[in-house]
C-alpha cells in the first residue's frame, strides 16, 4: 500500500510543469524565455517606468521651477469704441505771457503800491471776501510772487538746492523786503482763514481772467448742450502758470464723435510783449501739472501726448488719440517696476512730492507751503506752515537727500500712449488773441494687459498633467505612492528587517487585508486604501508576470482529498498525515 501511494506520489510530481515545481527557478530555457517571458517582461517594465518616472520628476521639477519666478503673459486686443473719456489736459503758459495785461509804472514810489494793497486787503475781511472780490493787479502780481518764490524754493530744484535756497531766503539782505511782504500775506491768509491751495486758486484765476476769452468744453450734439467748464490751477511757478479743465459730475462727458472737442481763446496785451522773447504754451493730454513734471519723475521717460508749440498770434489744432493702453502687473522688477493707483493713494508726482515735504520736515519742523495740499490735518499741528525765517539750514555740513525716499515711488501700471498732431492754421486776424482747438482722432487703440500665468487652479491643474503625461497619474495616484511608500518602508523595512528582534512588528498588520474603505460594485465587495501599490493594477492577481501560488491540480488526487475535507495545507507524500 505504501509502496502504490509512493508510485503515484512519483507520477503526479512528475506531471507538474519544473516552472510550477520550483518557482525560484527563473532561468530561461530559449531565447523566446530571454526575450519575452517573464523575468524579460518585468525588467522592461521596471526600466520603462523609471525612464518615465525620470521624465515625469523632470517635468515636475521645471513646472516648479517656472511657478516660483512668478511668469507672465500678455492679452493683447484691438478695442473699438463708440466714445471716448475726456482727458485730462494741461495749458501752461510762460509768466510773461500771463502778465502781459499788467501795465507797471516804474516810476510810482513803493508807498503808493504798498497803500493800494494794504487798502484793498484792509477791506476783504473775512473768507469769502476774499475769495469773491476782484484783485487789484497790484495785488495779483504780490500774491504771485509769493507763491512762485516757495514753489521754486521748495519744488523746481533738488533737495540740496532746496536747502541752499531756504538758507539764502533767510539770511540774503537783498530779499529782506521780500521776505516782509511774504509775513504780511500770510498773516492775512491765517485770520481769513484761508488755505495756502485756495490763495494759488484765486491768484490764478485773478491771473488769467484777464487773458481767457473762452475756455469750453465743445460738443457736436443738435441742442448745443452747454457744459459747464471750471478752470484749475495746477502749477505756478517763476517761469509759468498751469491750468486744466476742470468738470463736476453733471457736466462731464465723454467724446461722442471725432473733431474738436475743446477750445481755448486768448488775448495778450501786443504792446507789452513787443520786442520780446515770450515762450509758446504747451499741451498735455497726460494732465501732468506742469510742463517741469516729466523731469521730475524720472528719466527716459515718453515724451507722447506732449506739444511745446504753441505760440501767440497764431491759430492752433492739437489732435490727439490714444495709440496704446497697457495695464501691466505690480512688480518690483528694475525697468518695469510699477504700481496700481487707487482712489486716495498717491500718483508718482504726489509720491515724489511728498518726499520732498518729508526732507523740508526733517530740516525745518515744518510743513512746506506750496506741498500743503499733502498734508493731514492731524500733522499740521506737529508741523505748522514754514516759516523760512525761523528755519536754520546748515549747507555746508548738511547732506540733503530725498532720494532714498523718491526709489520708492513707482510709476502707474496703467499707461497710456498718445499721439498727437499739432498744425499751425495761420495767423489770426487780430494779433493779441491766440486761439487753440483741440481734436480727437480715431476711437480705436491698441490694449495689452499682462496677468499671472498661473493660478491656483490653473497650476495644480498642469502638475496634474505633468504626473499624468508620462506615468499616466493623478494627484490621488500621487497621494496613493506617497502613503505606500511610507507604509512599505515602516512595516516591511524598519519593523521586520531592522527592529525584528524586538518582536514589535505584529503579523496581523501586514499585507492590505485591511482596506480604508469597501466598494461594492453589486457583484463583490473590494476593499481600497490609500495605502494602495498604484502600479498594482499593471499585474493582476493570476497573471503570468504573477508567479502562481503552489496548489492542487485540477482532477487530481490532491484535488480530491482537499474537496473530501482532507489536507488544506497543500499536498503530502506521506499517507498516515
Amino acid at each position: 500500500m505504501g509502496a502504490k501511494v509512493k508510485d503515484q506520489t512519483s507520477v503526479e510530481m512528475h506531471d507538474i510543469p519544473k516552472n510550477q515545481a520550483h518557482p525560484e527557478d527563473d532561468k530561461p530555457h530559449s531565447w523566446k524565455d530571454a526575450l519575452f517571458g517573464r523575468r524579460a517582461r518585468k525588467y522592461a517594465f521596471v526600466f520603462i517606468v523609471a525612464f518615465l518616472a525620470v521624465l515625469t520628476v523632470k517635468d515636475v521639477f521645471d513646472l516648479f521651477e517656472e511657478y516660483f519666478d512668478y511668469p507672465k503673459e500678455s492679452d493683447i486686443n484691438i478695442v473699438f469704441n463708440e466714445s471716448m473719456t475726456m482727458p485730462n489736459v494741461t495749458f501752461c503758459m510762460s509768466r510773461q505771457q500771463a502778465w502781459s495785461h499788467f501795465k507797471l509804472n516804474l516810476t510810482a514810489p513803493a508807498d503808493e503800491w504798498d497803500a493800494v494793497v494794504d487798502e484793498n486787503l484792509a477791506n476783504m475781511t473775512d473768507h469769502d471776501a476774499f475769495m469773491k472780490t476782484p484783485w487789484d493787479y497790484r495785488l495779483v502780481m504780490e500774491a504771485y510772487d509769493m507763491i512762485a518764490t516757495y514753489s521754486s524754493l521748495e519744488r523746481e530744484t533738488t533737495a540740496h538746492g532746496s536747502a541752499r535756497s531756504i538758507h539764502v531766503f533767510k539770511n540774503a539782505p537783498r530779499l529782506a523786503a521780500k521776505r516782509k511782504t511774504f509775513k504780511k500775506w500770510r498773516d492775512i491768509l491765517d485770520s481769513r482763514g484761508i488755505t495756502f491751495d485756495e490763495f494759488t486758486q484765486k491768484t490764478g484765476i485773478e491771473v488769467l481772467r484777464r487773458s481767457m476769452q473762452r475756455f469750453r468744453r465743445r460738443t457736436f450734439d443738435d441742442d448745443e448742450t452747454v457744459i459747464k467748464t471750471k478752470l484749475r490751477i495746477s502749477w505756478i511757478s517763476q517761469m509759468q502758470i498751469c491750468f486744466q479743465p476742470e468738470f463736476d459730475q453733471d457736466n462731464f462727458k465723454t467724446i461722442d464723435d471725432q473733431g474738436v472737442f475743446f477750445d481755448m481763446l486768448l488775448s495778450h496785451n501786443a504792446e507789452n510783449t513787443e520786442g520780446q522773447k515770450i515762450d509758446c504754451m504747451s499741451v498735455d493730454f497726460h494732465g501732468r501739472p506742469s510742463s517741469l513734471n516729466r523731469f521730475m519723475e524720472g528719466k527716459g521717460r515718453s515724451r507722447d501726448g506732449y506739444v511745446d508749440e504753441v505760440c501767440l498770434g497764431q491759430r492752433h489744432e492739437v489732435t490727439a488719440h490714444v495709440t496704446a493702453l497697457y495695464q501691466m502687473l505690480e512688480n518690483d522688477e528694475q525697468g518695469t517696476r510699477c504700481r496700481d493707483v487707487e482712489d486716495g493713494e498717491d500718483s508718482e508726482f504726489n509720491c515724489r512730492s511728498r518726499c520732498r515735504m518729508e526732507m523740508i520736515r526733517d530740516a525745518c519742523h515744518c510743513t512746506p507751503l506750496s506741498l500743503s495740499y499733502l498734508a493731514k490735518k492731524e500733522d499740521m499741528e506737529i508741523f505748522p506752515l514754514c516759516d523760512y525765517t525761523q528755519c536754520t539750514v546748515d549747507v555746508q555740513k548738511g547732506n540733503y537727500s530725498d532720494t532714498e525716499c523718491a526709489n520708492k515711488c513707482f510709476p502707474d501700471c496703467r499707461q497710456i500712449r498718445f499721439e498727437v498732431d499739432h498744425s499751425v492754421k495761420g495767423r489770426m486776424l487780430r494779433p493779441d488773441l491766440t486761439l487753440v482747438e483741440l481734436s480727437w482722432g480715431p476711437f480705436e487703440y491698441l490694449t495689452m494687459e499682462q496677468q499671472w500665468k498661473y493660478s491656483a487652479t490653473s497650476f495644480i491643474a498642469a502638475l496634474g498633467g505633468s504626473i499624468g503625461m508620462w506615468l499616466g497619474l493623478s494627484i490621488l495616484s500621487l497621494i496613493q505612492l506617497v502613503t505606500y511608500s511610507y507604509t512599505y518602508f515602516t512595516k516591511k523595512i524598519v519593523n521586520e528587517r531592522i527592529l525584528k528582534k524586538g518582536n514589535t512588528f505584529d503579523k496581523k498588520d501586514e499585507g492590505d487585508e485591511d482596506g480604508d474603505f469597501t466598494i461594492d460594485n453589486g457583484t463583490e465587495r473590494k476593499k481600497m486604501s490609500l495605502a494602495e501599490n498604484p502600479f498594482a493594477e499593471f499585474f493582476p492577481a493570476g497573471s503570468p508576470e504573477q508567479p502562481k501560488k503552489m496548489g492542487s491540480k485540477p482532477n487530481s488526487r490532491q484535488a480530491s482529498l482537499d474537496k473530501d475535507g482532507g489536507n488544506a495545507q497543500g499536498y503530502s507524500s506521506n499517507p498516515r498525515a
